[in-house]
């Protein structure tokens, strides 16, 4: 059976308050074998943030909710987030907003810092 990863609404799934004053964070990941994606980033905390990616990007046929990888925050001006954390996706949703349309937005929360050795 097919299991889609991505959920058809837009209600609130995030523990903390993100404020939107994010405007240039990216993250970075690169999956064995694949080339190395970089996203822009929006409602980022020190917890978690969204990821926005194209409704028709192969990256989110490469991910799914509970999933566990190693991303790299890059923020303007070297603030926090900044550097390797390892993350987990806690939500795949549509945007319907017309802001966004075409996108997903992809709910992360990032669970420790890794180290830079």
């Amino acid at each position: 059976m097919h299991k889609d990863k991505t959920e058809n609404n837009t209600e609130e799934k995030r523990a903390n308050h993100r404020p939107a004053t994010s405007r240039d964070f990216r993250i970075e990941i690169k999956f064995i074998g694949e080339p190395i994606y970089q996203f822009r980033l929006i409602n980022v905390t020190n917890e978690g943030a969204s990821i926005l990616i194209k409704d028709d990007s192969a990256f989110l046929k490469m991910i799914e909710v509970g999933q566990i990888e190693d991303m790299t925050f890059i923020s303007p001006n070297g603030s926090n987030p900044s550097g390797k954390y390892q993350i987990q996706v806690k939500h795949i949703s549509e945007l319907n907003n017309k802001m966004y349309k075409g996108h997903r937005l992809v709910g992360i929360s990032m669970l420790k810092k890794l180290d830079q050795t």
